[in-house]
C-alpha cells in the first residue's frame, strides 16, 4: 500500500488553511507535521493516497437502526432514520454510510451539501486530489471500556467507548470536563487525555486533580500537536468515507503509453488475426448449415410428400410435436415460450416446475416483481396464459415469484 498524506482542514477564515502530515501505510510517521495553505499540502500529495480531516463540528455522526442490511437501499434509508435527529433539512444534507461492525446500529456521517461543495472547491482550487475525507472527531483514539480526552484549541474531543465522539466547545475548560465525565461516585471512568506541553503547564492542577474523580487517568503529552495521533487513528480504523454517492472520486488515468506502443501493435496483429481465423470458420459453419438444410429437405420431402415445404426445418418440428400429442396444448407448447422469455430476462432462475392436466406451476427468482411481469407478458405474447400467483421479497434483495402457464386449450 503507497504512503499517505494526512490533511487537517482548520477552517476557511483560519490561518494557516490546514496542516498535514505523511504517514505510512501502517499509520507510522514518516516525517514531521507543516501547516499553511491547501496548494502548498498539494505539492507534498504525488503517488501518495490523500486524506482529508475535516472539523468535527461540521459533520454528524450517527448510528440509525436500519431495516436495510446492504446495498443501495441503506444509503436511502438513512435520511428519513435520521429526520428526527438532526435541526436542519435532511434534503440539504449529504449522508455516507460505513461498514457494519460490532456495535449496534450503521456508522453514518452527514454534512450538509453548501459545506460539502465548498470543500470540493476548495480542494480543486488548489489542485489537490482527495480520496477519503472523514471527520476529525471521528480518528480520537478510544480503548474499551474507557474514555478518551483530547484538549486543543479551546475545545474538548470526547470518544466514550460505547458512545458516538463528541467535540465540545466549552470555556472554561473545567465545565467542559465536568459535561464529560460521570460524576457519580461508582461511575468512575478509565480516561485517557491528551494534550499540550503548554496546556498541561496552564491546567496541571486542573488535569492531575481528575485522578481523585476516575478509577485510572493517564495523562499523554502530544509534542506535535494532536495531527499525528489523529492521522494514525483515522490510517488504521478506516472511519466512515464522506466521498461517496454525488461526491465520490473520478480520477482520470494520466498514464503515458508511449512505452507500451509495440506491445500495441503486436496485441492489434493478434487481434486481426483471431478475427481472421473467426471468418473463416464461420465460412466453413454456414456451409455445413447449407448443407444440413438441404438433407432436411431431402428428408422431408420423403416423410411428408405432395406437401408444401415453406420452413422444413420448422414444419419437422411442428409434426414432431403433432406426432408427441399436439404441440398446441403439451408440456412443451408451454416451455418453449418460457425459455424465450426467460433469456430476455437478465438475472432470473428457473427453480422448481410442476406439470399436471396441461398446467405448469412454476417458481421463479427474479431481480423484482417487474421482471416476473416481464415474463408473464412474453409468454402471453406467444399465445399461453400466464398469471403470477405470488410474488414475496427475499433478503437477498431478489423476489420469489410463483406463476402459472396454460397452453392453449388447457
Amino acid at each position: 500500500m503507497a504512503d499517505a498524506l494526512v490533511v487537517r482542514l482548520l477552517g476557511p477564515a483560519s490561518s494557516p488553511e490546514a496542516e498535514w502530515i505523511v504517514m505510512d501505510a501502517h499509520g507510522g510517521r514518516l516525517g514531521g507535521v507543516a501547516s499553511g495553505s491547501l496548494a502548498q499540502a498539494a505539492t507534498h500529495a504525488a503517488n501518495r493516497r490523500v486524506v482529508v480531516l475535516v472539523p468535527g463540528t461540521d459533520v454528524t455522526l450517527a448510528r440509525p437502526d436500519l431495516p436495510v442490511r446492504s446495498g443501495p437501499r441503506v444509503a436511502q434509508a438513512v435520511p428519513f432514520a435520521l429526520e428526527e435527529q438532526i435541526a436542519g433539512d435532511v434534503e440539504d444534507m449529504h449522508f455516507a454510510v460505513g461498514r457494519r461492525d460490532e456495535a449496534a446500529g450503521v456508522p453514518v456521517a452527514g454534512v450538509t451539501r453548501a459545506i460539502m461543495d465548498d470543500w470540493k472547491a476548495r480542494f480543486a482550487a488548489a489542485g489537490l486530489n482527495v480520496d477519503d475525507i472523514h471527520a476529525e472527531t471521528a480518528a480520537v483514539p478510544v480503548a474499551p471500556n474507557a474514555v478518551t480526552l483530547l484538549v486543543e484549541r479551546d475545545r474538548l474531543y470526547v470518544h466514550r467507548d460505547s458512545e458516538l465522539p463528541v467535540v465540545l466547545d466549552v470555556q472554561p475548560l473545567a465545565e467542559a470536563i465536568q459535561l464529560a465525565l460521570a460524576p457519580a461516585e461508582d461511575s468512575r471512568e478509565n480516561v485517557t487525555i491528551y494534550l499540550s506541553q503548554a496546556d498541561y503547564d496552564r491546567d496541571r492542577d486542573l488535569v492531575e486533580g481528575l485522578r481523585e474523580i476516575t478509577a485510572t487517568l493517564q495523562v499523554k503529552l502530544l509534542p506535535d500537536g494532536a495531527l499525528p495521533l489523529l492521522a494514525s487513528t483515522a490510517l488504521q480504523t478506516a472511519p466512515v468515507n464522506l466521498l461517496q454517492g454525488p461526491y465520490a472520486p473520478r480520477r482520470q488515468l494520466g498514464v503515458s503509453f508511449a512505452p507500451w506502443r509495440y506491445a500495441a501493435m503486436l496485441a492489434g496483429a493478434f487481434v486481426v488475426v483471431h478475427l481472421g481465423v473467426k471468418a473463416v470458420e464461420y465460412w466453413r459453419l454456414a456451409r455445413e448449415e447449407a448443407r444440413l438444410d438441404a438433407e432436411i429437405a431431402q428428408v422431408f420431402a420423403a416423410a411428408m410428400p405432395g406437401t408444401r415445404q415453406v420452413d422444413a426445418r420448422a414444419q419437422m418440428q411442428q409434426r414432431y410435436f403433432a406426432l408427441r400429442g399436439g404441440s398446441g396444448s403439451g408440456l412443451l407448447a408451454s416451455l418453449d415460450p418460457l425459455g424465450v422469455a426467460i433469456t430476455e430476462t437478465p438475472q432470473t432462475r428457473l427453480e422448481a416446475l410442476a406439470y399436471r392436466n396441461r398446467v405448469l406451476d412454476l417458481r421463479m427468482l427474479a431481480p423484482d416483481v417487474n421482471a416476473l411481469e416481464q415474463i408473464r407478458t412474453r409468454v402471453t405474447e406467444q399465445g399461453v396464459t400466464a398469471e403470477i400467483q405470488s410474488a414475496s421479497p427475499r433478503e437477498d434483495n431478489r423476489t420469489e415469484g410463483r406463476l402459472q402457464l396454460r397452453a392453449p386449450g388447457a
